[in-house]
């Protein structure tokens, strides 16, 4: 008897600890997902998702297709987002790729990159001071995957091969 109720009580404090591990879930939009911690919120808003784990720490992305664009090339896309958030005029990106601009968000400094592979195009905005973000935001980062190859590819070549 005393046997059996170690087990159970080792049972739930297993079962515990599991549940304490699932610190993020899962949230997807439409050619990417994000596991977004706990700490963290995601808001959508044309398109493009913003990810935030305290008030200066934030991320932006959104990928569209060439049609979801409407037609327009990598470089018109750069204008029309640097226009719209009233950034720099866009240069080309240092490893030839895509477009860069920076703009202020509120009385944060923002860096944007915008570059496409095949029919995908991804606007990605940061804070300046993406070297020092919370570890959830960190996380949320990381976890960034496409919904398709064709996503998952223009993700892994625009944010994580150039670091």
């Amino acid at each position: 008897m005393r046997d059996a109720l170690l087990g159970s009580l080792m049972a739930c404090v297993l079962l515990l600890g599991l549940c304490g591990v699932a610190v993020a879930a899962e949230k997807k939009f439409n050619h990417y997902s994000i596991d977004l911690p706990n700490k963290c919120t995601a808001t959508e808003k044309e398109g493009i998702v913003t990810v935030s784990c305290g008030q200066d720490s934030f991320f932006s992305i959104g990928i569209f297709t060439k049609a979801e664009a409407g037609g327009l090339s990598t470089k018109q896309f750069a204008e029309k987002h640097s226009a719209r958030l009233k950034g720099t005029a866009p240069a080309k990106a240092d490893d030839g790729g895509g477009w860069t601009f920076q703009a202020m968000s509120g009385r944060v400094m923002t860096h944007a990159d915008v570059s496409s592979e095949g029919d995908m195009t991804m606007l990605f905005i940061s804070d300046v001071s993406d070297k020092d973000w919370p570890e959830a935001l960190q996380k949320a980062y990381d976890s960034l995957r496409g919904a398709d190859n064709a996503a998952d590819s223009l993700i892994q070549k625009s944010l994580f091969e150039r670091e």
